[in-house]
């Protein structure tokens, strides 16, 4: 079919009407403003997903691409489309979710090599071929095999490449979630020169001390100091699902440096430890954050879903305390390192569920800081939230979505919407974080 894009889908690909029927057309590769034809294939509730055949007629937008697997990964999803598109198109989603004017959208100086971790899939069809990559867009989990990605350094593709050819000259298989066999899960790698092998912890398939030693050799061969990492991965059914973790060798953290208003901070970083993926744009995100806040000396802050400290150490200097609150246990150690290593004494971090915590917190912040998952705030985290009633809340998000249905809850509550903030941390994809000012009325 010949089709005009006319829009995007919330996954960022191309959406065409369809003249004849009441359904969409989404293409993976499409700019609005293309005319394109296209090959309809399966219809998934009122969209077709539709293969790009050939770009009859381009959009003033479309640029040709870095990447030879643009269309196909689903890593990137605009790399086709002008960067100084992709930030209308984000500046224009804020629009269209607040009742604020956004202030102008941050965007990245260069928008290429920014990210800091990559966690690849390894998978195997019934043929027993091998593919260890990224997610191939709008599939059901298959698998493509990387040859090159332009969002990380060069050394990422190098180090997948020798695990690839490891891989293929072992027996051992990729995991397949639904029959729970296999053994390779995923291939994580950090910046600082951390990797990360996370296999099946069903007895049947663990890893050979052998294959360990391959796995290890073939990464030293590209990076000899490596930081690295066997993890376990254990499902059962009616069970939150748990993760063991095994040191190979090199340094156990690695580390990152930010610097926020002319001070410069390092931060440890573990393996399961959460940091910003862009540290270019984190450090314009949390300069942003401080100008917005305008925190005073006798503020008392809380720093939810704290990960490991970040915010509440860029913070620290201007407040009198900063309390923070995480669930995962290595990254309150990690919180714990970096409080010592940046000469910080007014933090302090407690390990627990930020809605179970909160309920057990009787004063009131001036500043709240909010940085949840991608699904947002918790009925409970909400709840006490809102008992508390702080006086600011920052709330920090890479879903600008669930951001706007939280912060529709607070100001039927009683906040106003001050200042909201987006920055482009995620070039060439859809996503986007965003800073929101609330206040109280």
């Amino acid at each position: 079919m010949k089709l005009t894009i006319q829009k995007y889908s919330k996954r960022g690909h191309g959406l065409a009407s369809l003249e004849d029927r009441p359904s969409h057309a989404e293409v993976v590769g499409s700019v609005v403003g293309d005319t394109v034809e296209v090959e309809l294939g399966k219809k998934k509730k009122r969209t077709y997903v539709a293969t790009l055949l050939d770009v009859l007629e381009s959009s003033p937008h479309r640029v040709t691409p870095r990447c030879r697997h643009v269309g196909t990964c689903g890593g990137c999803t605009w790399q086709q489309k002008a960067y100084a598109a992709q930030l209308e198109e984000k500046q224009a989603l804020l629009k269209s979710l607040f009742k604020i004017e956004p202030l102008p959208l941050i965007p990245c100086k260069d928008p290429w090599e920014y990210r800091n971790k990559m966690e690849f899939s390894f998978s195997q069809n019934r043929e027993g071929e091998k593919f260890l990559g990224l997610m191939i867009a709008r599939s059901r989990g298959h698998v493509l095999n990387l040859e090159e990605c332009h969002l990380t350094s060069a050394w990422f593709i190098d180090v997948l490449k020798v695990v690839r050819q490891w891989w293929e000259e072992s027996p051992v298989k990729a995991y397949h979630q639904f029959s729970d066999t296999g053994t390779l899960r995923t291939l994580t790698l950090r910046e600082g020169k951390m990797v990360i092998l996370t296999i099946s912890g069903n007895p049947e398939y663990c890893l050979s001390a052998k294959e360990i030693h391959f796995f290890k050799k073939a990464v030293r061969g590209v990076i000899p100091d490596a930081s690295l990492y066997l993890r376990i991965q254990r499902i059962a059914k009616g069970k939150p699902t748990e993760f063991y973790e095994m040191h190979l060798g090199g340094p156990e953290q690695v580390e990152e440096t930010l610097e926020v208003e002319g001070r410069k901070l390092t931060f440890k970083i573990s393996p399961d430890s959460f940091f910003q993926p862009n540290p270019r744009q984190a450090e314009k995100l949390y300069t942003r954050a401080l100008e917005l806040a305008a925190p005073q000396k006798d503020d008392l802050v809380y720093d939810l879903y704290c990960g490991t400290a970040t915010l509440g150490i860029v913070f620290a200097p201007y407040v009198k305390r900063v309390v923070g609150i995480e669930l995962s246990p290595y990254a309150v150690c990690d919180a714990e390192v970096n409080r010592e290593v940046n000469g910080v004494q007014n933090l302090t971090v407690y390990k627990g569920d930020v809605g179970e915590r909160l309920a057990l917190m009787g004063d009131a912040p001036d500043i709240a800081i909010i940085d949840p998952p991608r699904s947002g705030l918790n009925p409970t985290a909400l709840k006490h939230l809102i008992r508390l009633m702080p006086k600011k809340i920052l709330y920090i998000s890479c879903n600008p979505r669930t951001q706007s249905e939280n912060i529709t809850m607070l100001l039927e509550e009683g906040y106003q919407l001050k200042a909201l903030q987006g920055v482009d941390q995620f070039p060439h994809t859809v996503h986007l974080e965003t800073i929101a000012l609330l206040e109280k009325r």
